[in-house]
């Protein structure tokens, strides 16, 4: 599961080559973040090593929060 704190996270593909997008519901909002992590691509989505997975939801989280707080 990609939940940090009670946020569910989505990370997908961007338009150009190492660019993806974060999107996630944080308080009553949907954001969207832009990354360039691509270890937080490769292992939001894959548990089989507890720790890459747990940094890349703690990255994919702080791009949400700093997203949210530039626009509201």
């Amino acid at each position: 599961m990609n939940t940090f704190r009670k946020v569910t996270l989505e990370i997908s593909r961007g338009n150009g080559y190492g660019q993806y997008i974060v999107s996630a519901t944080y308080r009553g909002k949907q954001i969207q973040a832009h990354t360039t992590d691509s270890e937080a691509y490769d292992w939001l989505n894959d548990d089989s090593n507890k720790a890459m997975h747990q940094q890349a939801k703690k990255h994919c989280y702080n791009k949400i929060v700093a997203s949210y707080q530039n626009q509201y």
